[in-house]
């Protein structure tokens, strides 16, 4: 199955190569998960998309990014036929769009929304049930607090550090930043889990406000399992009962080793815990009860 690709609502049409996302990576993305035509998180990916759109100036007004969240969604489901019943990835790109030379964006701009349905990744299948290998990277997060948190399109950190291991039976790798606190990982964000309570990096100054972890910790908060925010070091991720990752598509992922890197040159384990496991069984039905794309509006 071939990935489909709309540009401002039209198949035909590509991308200038003034776009200011291409130039500059100025602009913002989400990646969802359709399952079966439900659009996963779909509200959770919305808000931070209009929160992106708002702190990078894309958008004048509340009001403007609600108006251009309407429009993707009929370019949502222009796309989406192709792909009815089946499981895809649903990537939402937009950016400030085409601008002259130089870094002073347009007074006027006119965003370009690019919308791709890909076929669900394969490779993936039982990592949630039998875990998953991590390294630690040495590539670290560049500390910007104006941009933590946001889903914007530079994403050279994690080119980096991906581009650190080439072996495919390891799944994820830790990243930290400049002080050596553990951040999240290249594509997820990380959980700890030490004597029943769950422990999450701090993402004031760096990392990315993931959409899947803002949802299972809301999960676990209902449960009344207690979540901190904080430092987490490498001593605290070595020491710590259980970890796992998050993302939109990957859901939980529980790590049980941890690979020798050139920074790391030790190896670890860690068991799957009961909690991790319970988690999961919540989320799966959270994640059962999500809108189909021709319930989006």
């Amino acid at each position: 199955m071939q990935a489909v690709t709309l540009v401002n609502g039209s198949h035909n049409l590509g991308l200038d190569a003034l776009d200011r996302g291409l130039a500059y990576g100025d602009g913002v993305f989400e990646t969802i998960a359709l399952r079966q035509g439900q659009v996963q998180l779909w509200q959770g990916h919305c808000q931070r998309l209009t929160k992106g759109l708002l702190r990078l100036g894309l958008v004048p007004d509340a009001a403007s990014a609600a108006a251009l969240v309407s429009t993707l969604i009929a370019d949502v489901k222009a796309a989406y036929p192709v792909f009815e019943a089946v499981d895809g990835v649903l990537k939402i790109t937009l950016t400030r769009g085409v601008g002259g030379r130089g870094y002073a964006a347009p007074q006027v701009s006119q965003c370009t929304r690019i919308v791709t349905l890909a076929p669900w990744p394969s490779g993936r299948e039982g990592l949630s049930t039998a875990g998953v290998n991590s390294r630690l990277c040495c590539h670290p997060w560049s500390v910007n607090a104006a941009l933590a948190g946001l889903k914007h399109l530079n994403r050279l950190d994690q080119v980096m550090a991906r581009n650190e291991w080439q072996d495919p039976d390891i799944h994820e790798g830790f990243m930290l930043d400049p002080e050596a606190n553990i951040i999240s990982g290249v594509m997820s964000n990380v959980f700890i889990e030490q004597q029943g309570c769950l422990l999450v990096p701090a993402l004031d100054q760096c990392g990315i406000a993931g959409v899947m972890a803002q949802e299972v910790r809301h999960i676990a908060e209902q449960a009344g399992i207690n979540v901190k925010v904080g430092q987490i070091n490498i001593a605290a991720l070595l020491n710590a009962d259980a970890v796992f990752m998050t993302n939109s598509l990957n859901g939980i992922w529980p790590v049980v080793n941890l690979r020798p890197s050139t920074c790391q040159t030790k190896t670890h384990s860690w068991p799957i815990s009961d909690l991790t496991v319970t988690l999961q069984q919540s989320l799966a039905v959270r994640l059962s009860q999500q809108p189909l794309v021709s319930q989006l509006c």
